[in-house]
């Protein structure tokens, strides 16, 4: 698969998800949202860009907190953006603009915001060393950058069930994509890569107990799993969600079942010249 049709799997995927992006069974997206632009801890008046924006949680916490800022947010998915941008006007937010845009075609200055955000997004690039580049030479000397990722085995043993079925289909899989920045070492080093070398690193242990096995697949049909479901058939995918929560199942036979969905959380400083 080229770099451009991984693209395009991955626009296309988030489209798709796009109207179930804000299920309730993806909490852990506006609380990571929330802790965030906490440990951001932005001036009011900062102008924020939020990069692979999605349905604007992070954004969109800004600009409630940002009452003399404003926040820029950017995605591939236009679906993504029809929901972030309709939650704006529900809650008559007029210091925020969506843009649909390419993080690796990014049009702004260099030097033109105060501060940076990426949630759950570069892992999805190819070259995520020259994404944080670009995000940084964005941002104003002084200014900061934050970005999250899933930590360690989150949803595991879900997720690993679900890729061994996944392969059952004959289909190839690879690593999953937030296992490029799940530890410290990894998020440190992408850090050092663009040449910050001092960058804090939060863990936030978040997870909750499922009630059953419907829960696993609201998160694997509203997002990023969607996208290898979206290329089985719809025979397929019949076959495979009855395989699959057979499974998941099986786990919870005799209790609730714990999903982690901890995340680590990194900040830093953009260098003074």
């Amino acid at each position: 698969m080229t770099m451009q049709d991984r693209k395009l799997m991955i626009q296309q995927a988030f489209d798709t998800v796009a109207r179930g992006y804000d299920h309730p069974s993806l909490a852990f997206f506006p609380e990571t949202a929330k802790r965030l632009l906490e440990h951001l801890n932005l001036n009011d008046d900062a102008h924020l860009l939020d990069v692979c924006t999605g349905t604007g949680v992070v954004a969109l916490g800004a600009a409630e907190k940002l009452t003399s800022g404003k926040v820029t947010g950017i995605d591939l998915s236009s679906g993504m953006l029809q929901q972030a941008q309709a939650k704006a006007v529900q809650r008559q937010l007029d210091n925020i603009e969506f843009i649909q845009m390419d993080l690796e075609q990014m049009t702004f200055p260099d030097q033109h915001f105060d501060a940076a955000t990426s949630s759950f997004g570069l892992f999805f690039l190819e070259d995520m060393v020259q994404a944080l580049s670009d995000i940084v030479q964005r941002v104003k000397p002084g200014g900061r950058i934050a970005i999250s990722s899933f930590f360690g085995d989150a949803f595991s043993p879900m997720a690993d069930l679900f890729m061994n079925r996944y392969e059952a289909f004959g289909r190839e899989t690879t690593p999953l994509s937030w296992k490029r920045l799940s530890t410290n070492d990894q998020i440190s080093a992408l850090f050092r890569h663009v040449g910050i070398e001092s960058v804090s690193i939060y863990h936030e242990p978040l997870g909750y107990y499922m009630e059953s096995a419907q829960d696993w697949w609201d998160i694997v049909w509203n997002a990023g799993f969607r996208g290898l479901l979206n290329q089985l058939s719809q025979q397929e995918q019949i076959e495979f969600k009855q395989q699959h929560m057979k499974e998941i199942a099986a786990l919870s036979e005799h209790d609730k079942l714990w999903l982690d969905t901890g995340v680590l959380i990194a900040v830093a400083d953009v260098s003074m010249p």
